[in-house]
């Protein structure tokens, strides 16, 4: 899977589609010599190729890929909201709120249909979003200096996950 919150030609990079995956859902119902070709393909572009069936990638999306670009949606909203006074964000925003809010980028008319359509897995994966969200709020209003300490700890294991 790969992407920008960029669209059309201009947005083409090369080799953007390099030790990226390619999700084949369903693919047991697929014409084999289809399959095969599609297979080749990909892997000659340098993707590797995942198969799953289509309610695991809807879930796996949801948690990937969906979450990412409402909390990017939701914090730029946050922030315009909040700070009327956009010149001091851009002299503020580091490359870490940056990255972060890049997804904010992205078109509506994609996301839109994307979120509607695999809604219940996104709900899912929201409701366990704000719990976290809750947990640092928690943590911050009752001064949890050692929970919160935990809670980042824990989130720095993604590090053996995504390098």
């Amino acid at each position: 899977m790969w992407g920008t919150e960029y669209s059309g030609p201009q947005a083409a990079a090369k080799n953007a589609f390099e030790n990226k995956a390619v999700v084949i859902v369903n693919g047991e119902a697929s014409d084999k010599d289809a399959l095969d070709w599609v297979t080749k393909m990909y892997k000659k572009i340098g993707m590797h190729v995942l198969n799953m069936k289509a309610t695991d990638h809807d879930v796996h999306t949801a948690y990937v890929s969906h979450i990412s670009h409402i909390t990017s949606f939701a914090l730029a909203n946050t922030v315009l909201e909040k700070e009327k006074e956009e010149d001091a964000i851009f002299e503020l925003a580091s490359a870490g709120f940056e990255s972060t809010v890049r997804l904010a980028k992205s078109n509506p008319a994609m996301w839109v249909p994307i979120f509607m359509q695999n809604k219940e897995n996104v709900l899912d994966v929201l409701n366990e979003h704000i719990s976290q969200l809750r947990k640092f709020k928690s943590c911050l209003e009752k001064e949890n200096v050692a929970y919160l300490q935990e809670l980042i700890e824990k989130a720095n294991k993604i590090q053996k996950i995504i390098r």
